[in-house]
């Protein structure tokens, strides 16, 4: 996929820049502080910006079942607590 956009040179204090809009960066899934390698062809008049591919986000391969996440849990139930007499006796009638 590809995408064309127009944008102005601004000063950035002692510096200009280009500001790259959030859908573009979105599209190459990048975000605050991706580094970039920056290409510049003074014949042809083109700068170019290489990102490396970002890493892959974590994703479990299967889904799991609470059972089998709490399989070897060795600690005391948790809940208990809230199965005694009192429950609902925080409604005020």
């Amino acid at each position: 996929m590809s995408a064309t956009i127009t944008t102005t040179l601004s000063k950035w204090g002692n510096s200009q820049g280009f500001r790259l809009p959030k859908e573009v960066c979105d599209l190459l899934g990048i975000g605050l502080g991706a580094e970039a390698e920056v290409s510049v062809d003074t014949i042809a008049s083109k700068v170019t910006l290489s990102f490396e591919q970002p890493k892959r986000k974590y994703h479990r391969s299967r889904k799991v079942s609470i059972e089998e996440l709490c399989a070897n849990w060795q600690g005391g139930k948790i809940g208990e607590e809230w199965g005694g007499p009192d429950v609902g006796a925080e409604v005020i009638s």
